[in-house]
């Protein structure tokens, strides 16, 4: 088991060495045209987002039996979530008659447990199961039985509901790793949904995830807030601990600065504060979140940093080859009132202060990146994950199916945990 003392030694190696760690390989460049690429955009479109295990909703969306929730997280990939009598389905958004919604609303309940298509009442158990079709005399030869909705692989990690297009992935649990034995410590089963929001941003859904893969930004793009020059910074990159966990997967540690009090400390230069105080905390939480800045990321695009008393998941989706939406998802134990408390309210705005330094510099990065001056991307060891990523990437599409010059190096094998 790991252990804050273990943690701490790694911490004060990374705050130590002198120079690129000794048998870490060089991580070759990245070609700059998986960020700009109509090809390399479509490639991810019809594989790795067909393939991968993909957040969908949380059990609190779905209130009774029936209740559904449109998933439109990725262009092609029209979904609905149901709930049944034993859990969840999802299937694709299309009705087998002549392609109609079988849902609009963005979230509701269908009448009667069943799923009714607008455009020609074509009518759907929970199961997806054909029962009935309006004139059907009409229809020479008809078996409902094999004109059932189109299904996709939907399971559970605590709350959260996950889908998956490949009908052979390997189950969500399994495909995880060791996240789920990490994040147990915050009792999943039992947060509740709080709030959730979202940003359209102009740049690739890899620029947006790759800024919450490193800390090396801190001290430029966060001076106003975690990054502050001085004293009052609160964290210190250069002690950044990184771990590449198997599928893409991967955590950051990152210590608070000597002295830092996250739940006291308010710069007096921005008034920024932390606003980490005034809610519950979850008692089952271990000491590493409560003293190190932790954050782990499920591969494809999902991270989320974790706190003691509820956290966000950061979801990145692609709405075009160079726009991405940025979706914010909160849990934390019920708190018990109709109206968001004060406390979150303070919480979220002091993170979406963090946000919004991200957001308003990184469309920038993508209108440079679609310059002819910009070649590759040249990445140093504090941003391995980003690497890292890449590389999953890559073996999700398959390296046959991506052209040579797109391919990015398989080095990190060694260094996975």
């Amino acid at each position: 088991m790991e252990t804050i003392e273990g943690l701490q030694q790694r911490v004060d190696y990374e705050k130590g060495r002198k120079g690129y760690p000794e048998g870490f390989p060089p991580l070759p460049d990245i070609p700059a045209e998986r960020y700009i690429s109509p090809e390399f955009y479509q490639l991810e479109l019809k594989y790795l987002w067909q393939r991968s295990w993909l957040y969908a909703g949380h059990k609190d969306q779905f209130p009774k039996v029936g209740s559904f929730l449109k998933f439109e997280g990725v262009p092609g990939m029209p979904v609905i979530v149901v709930r049944t009598e034993n859990g969840f389905n999802a299937f694709y958004n299309t009705c087998s008659h002549r392609g109609g919604c079988i849902v609009q609303e963005r979230q509701g309940t269908c009448l009667g447990k069943r799923l009714i298509c607008g455009y020609h009442a074509w009518t759907y158990n929970l199961d997806g199961e054909l029962l009935g079709v309006p004139d059907s005399r009409d229809f020479d030869g008809l078996d409902k039985s094999k004109r059932g909705l189109v299904k996709l692989r939907c399971e559970t990690w605590g709350g959260w509901i996950f889908i998956n297009a490949a009908l052979d992935a390997e189950p969500l649990q399994q495909y995880l790793g060791v996240l789920p034995g990490q994040l147990a410590q915050f009792d999943l089963d039992k947060l509740s949904y709080i709030t959730s929001y979202s940003y359209d941003v102009a740049c690739n859904w890899k620029v947006l995830m790759d800024a919450f893969a490193e800390n090396y930004h801190f001290v430029s793009v966060h001076r106003g807030s975690v990054g502050l020059p001085g004293p009052k910074c609160a964290v210190d990159h250069h002690g950044t601990v990184m771990s590449l966990f198997k599928n893409g997967h991967s955590r950051n540690i990152l210590p608070w600065n000597d002295g830092f009090q996250p739940t006291a400390d308010v710069s007096e230069e921005t008034g920024f504060s932390m606003g980490m105080g005034g809610i519950a905390d979850i008692p089952s939480v271990g000491p590493i979140p409560r003293q190190f800045v932790t954050a782990f990321t499920a591969f494809p695009n999902l991270t989320t940093p974790v706190y003691a008393n509820g956290f966000p998941l950061l979801l990145f989706w692609p709405t075009g080859i160079n726009t991405s939406r940025f979706e914010v998802i909160w849990f934390g134990l019920p708190h018990g009132e109709s109206a968001l408390p004060e406390a979150w309210k303070q919480k979220i705005e002091a993170f979406n202060f963090i946000l919004d330094e991200d957001l308003t510099y990184l469309p920038s990065v993508q209108l440079s990146a679609e310059s002819p001056a910009f070649r590759s991307i040249v990445l140093n060891y504090q941003e391995r994950r980003i690497y890292h990523a890449h590389e999953q990437i890559d073996r999700v599409i398959g390296a046959d199916q991506i052209p040579e010059r797109l391919r990015v190096q398989q080095v990190l094998a060694p260094f996975v945990e």
